[in-house]
């Protein structure tokens, strides 16, 4: 690739970068994701109730025992320091009248059915409708009874706990395998949990978004520039090359510095969140367990540069797509390849990150972590996670850049060609073929 070709492109960067940055429409966009990252603790804890996970609004606790198990019923004795001045009352009145009172007048009460099935024993709260119970402590307070009428169901049938666990202990069946040599082959379990699967997920989803929003924005600045014929003027003191590789790298830098500001907003809005709450901060609890051990600085900065590099890379093929229309209306038919492109790469991250929670890692996972067009939205979350070894998170690096130098060489080839380009827009067949053509007019 000819250095002369990107001759000029420092100015393109930095007069695109400006002008992307003073825009309104950026501003307004920078302005509400922020906003929604510093709302987006509080909102978390009061939709789970967090904020009132150290009160408790329950007072009465009115018990229908119809279990039959003794004949003074289940009262149950709780010494939990939240739920400890919790009082439990037999009922011994109409359930539905009890119900009313309960919803219009004791609202600070609940009542508390226990039933046999077929299938074991039931117990069901009702709270009233109106009143400051939540259901997240009533679940709460349901758990410490299950306990005290599990103890209340062995002493009601004279069975102790040591025999009971006895009767439930189970029994493990082990098959071993062995090499030749007859030595125990151990099996190491690679998959990974639920929660872990989510946050591939999530990372995943948000780096899509990204690609696809910032791809957008790079292809209908550059349609845009060859709709109003601003490209020509420009053309005079800047190459081509240039002009592309300063307008992607402007586009990226705001995106990157959108990412990095909405992350501190994050940060900062789960600390304040959790001193005013006084509760266990949101970020740990939500996170799968082990996250935050890999959450280094190295870790941090290695996810960093994937997500860039490969921003960088499909930044180069929307920008490709931009410049094969001659009309910004066409755009949508020109960013049919780039459409493609990221729900493949996104698709095979997405079934890789499925086989990794069903089965652990294999070729599929490899591949998926390598291959340039998937590993910029599994990479990252695989490493926060700690599933990627150095060296496979090294050649991946390696494999990414290696497709951003061909593709910009690619681009050196057809890209004056394209942007110069008035007519019908230039299907991938056609690009290849320019690309040939270009070659063979050099030798």
């Amino acid at each position: 690739m000819n250095k002369s070709k990107l001759t000029g492109w420092k100015d393109v960067f930095s007069f695109t970068l400006i002008q992307t940055v003073k825009s309104k429409s950026f501003i307004v966009s920078f302005m509400l994701f922020f906003f929604i990252s510093i709302a987006a603790m509080p909102v978390i804890s009061m939709i789970n109730g967090d904020s009132d996970e150290n009160v408790c609004h329950i007072e009465k606790v009115y018990v229908n025992d119809e279990s039959q198990l003794s004949p003074d019923g289940f009262l149950p004795t709780i010494e939990d320091e939240l739920y400890g001045n919790v009082s439990f009352i037999q009922m011994n009145e109409d359930k539905d009248a009890l119900l009313e009172r309960i919803d219009k007048e004791e609202t600070t009460s609940i009542v508390l059915d226990i039933t046999q099935g077929v299938n074991g024993f039931n117990l069901s709260f009702t709270k009233p409708s109106n009143g400051e119970i939540t259901k997240n402590e009533t679940k709460a307070l349901g758990s410490i009874v299950m306990e005290e009428f599990s103890e209340y169901r062995l002493n009601a049938l004279g069975i102790s706990k040591d025999q009971l666990d006895f009767i439930h202990s189970e029994v493990d069946t082990t098959v071993v395998s062995a090499d030749v040599n007859g030595e125990e082959i151990v099996d190491v379990d690679t998959s990974i949990s639920d929660a872990q699967y989510w946050f591939i997920y999530g990372i995943l989803f948000v780096v899509m978004m990204i690609t696809t929003m910032s791809g957008t924005q790079i292809a209908s600045s550059i349609a845009s520039d060859k709709s109003t014929r601003v490209v020509e003027y420009l053309l005079t003191s800047v190459k081509p090359l240039a002009l592309m590789f300063g307008k992607i790298l402007a586009m990226l830098v705001a995106v990157m510095g959108q990412i990095i500001v909405l992350i501190i907003g994050l940060f900062v809005s789960n600390s304040v969140t959790t001193s005013i709450t006084g509760g266990e901060s949101i970020i740990d609890k939500y996170l799968p367990s082990g996250i935050v051990s890999n959450l280094s600085i190295i870790n941090i900065i290695i996810c960093f540069i994937v997500i860039g590099l490969g921003l960088l890379f499909y930044a180069t093929l929307a920008g490709i797509a931009g410049a094969t229309v001659s009309k910004i209306e066409e755009l949508n038919e020109g960013m049919t390849m780039y459409t493609v492109f990221v729900m493949v790469g996104a698709y095979v991250g997405i079934a890789a990150a499925n086989m990794l929670m069903s089965s652990g890692e294999n070729s599929l996972v490899t591949f998926a972590l390598i291959f340039p067009l998937s590993s910029p939205f599994l990479l990252p979350g695989a490493i926060l996670i700690g599933k990627v070894n150095v060296g496979l998170m090294a050649i991946s690096i390696a494999l990414l850049v290696l497709f951003i130098i061909m593709i910009l060489r690619f681009v050196a080839k057809i890209y004056e060609t394209l942007i110069y380009h008035n007519g019908s827009t230039v299907s991938f067949k056609k690009l290849i073929g320019m690309a040939k053509d270009l070659k063979k007019g050099a030798k």
